[in-house]
């Protein structure tokens, strides 16, 4: 592939996020270029821009896309800013990979999903763990049968620190631990068992009605059951397992992006190595194109439907445990 024929990408924010996504591009450098880079200072933009080799570089989100530099944008900046960008992009038929979650409610990713589909433009969710080779190898071994019929998912994402990053305490920025931490147990126990047929939620708020902890109960028409927690003010074992009659496939700490996992049967315990290498950021970016390649508006890797129906379910978690952002009244149930 020559280097005209190479994915123009677009960087929206220079946070952490933007910065290990941008890292992993150069991975795939015989296909993938960044291109431009917007932050809410061009001061910010232009040291992002220069460690980086990016050669536009703005102050507005707004410019780059009317620019048309770009040939997909990736959107890492704080959740409640998704929506306007990603449909802005859509409209002007940039494909899009959106940080997770795409949106703050379920109505706004339908809603986005539906422009992807009115303007013949890829729309994905940034959620790299679906795409990890280790994560798509154990889901493999679940669906070849080997511990039996999947009956029970635990799955955990909680951390402390003494000084959090001020977003997660930020109610107006979406802050607490179920956007940012639930989303990966929910997205875990849903690729494992699908949506459940009840939900029950319970957590602890702070003063200004922040989630610091939750806990989740979910139940299967097949008699399934799965217990799923996040929070922000414990180091948990942050890990991930689904049992059967057969036995059990376990994901270790930071279960979302692994390096192993652990095969438990009546042959024995055995764990699992399956090559990686990069980040892990390279991989959502690779299937972005892959499929933008094909013409394709959906990343089969990154389906539009989990994405909706993941969102239903932390929205009625919100609802069940009393946490609500700027914005609810307009579109939650809709």
């Amino acid at each position: 592939m020559g280097v005209e024929d190479r994915v123009r990408w677009g960087i929206v924010a220079t946070g952490n996020i933007s910065t290990s996504f941008t890292k992993d591009l150069a991975v795939l450098s015989d296909e993938a270029v960044a291109t431009a880079v917007s932050s809410r200072s061009l001061e910010s933009a232009n040291k992002f821009a220069d460690e980086f080799g990016i050669e536009h570089r703005y102050d507005d989100w707004r410019r780059l896309i009317d620019d048309g530099q770009v040939d997909v944008l990736y959107i890492g900046t704080p959740h409640p800013q998704h929506y306007a960008i990603a449909r802005a992009a859509l409209q002007a038929k940039i494909a899009v990979l959106c940080e997770k979650p795409v949106t703050l409610t379920a109505k706004q990713a339908r809603d986005l999903i539906a422009v992807a589909a009115e303007n013949n433009t890829l729309f994905a969710e940034a959620m790299w763990m679906r795409t990890n080779p280790v994560i798509q190898a154990f889901f493999e071994d679940l669906a070849k049968g080997t511990i039996g019929e999947p009956m029970e998912a635990l799955a955990d994402f909680g951390f402390h620190k003494p000084r959090l990053p001020a977003r997660l305490l930020d109610r107006d920025l979406g802050g607490g631990a179920l956007m940012d931490g639930g989303i990966y147990p929910m997205t875990f126990v849903h690729m494992a068992l699908g949506k459940p047929a009840e939900l029950k939620a319970v957590g602890s708020l702070n003063d200004d009605g922040v989630d610091l902890n939750v806990a989740m109960a979910w139940r299967y028409d097949s008699g399934a059951v799965a217990a799923l927690t996040c929070g922000l003010r414990s180091q948990n074992p942050w890990t991930a397992s689904v049992s059967g009659p057969e036995g059990s496939l376990l994901l270790p700490n930071r279960f979302h992006h692994p390096e192993y996992y652990v095969r438990s049967t009546a042959a024995g315990q055995e764990r699992v190595e399956v090559p990686a290498h990069g980040l892990g950021y390279h991989y959502e970016a690779a299937e972005v194109m892959r499929a933008l390649r094909a013409g394709q508006i959906e990343c089969p890797a990154l389906p539009h439907a989990a994405t909706i129906e993941i969102l239903d379910l932390l929205d009625e978690t919100r609802r069940q445990i009393g946490v609500s952002y700027p914005g609810d009244d307009e579109y939650l149930g809709g």
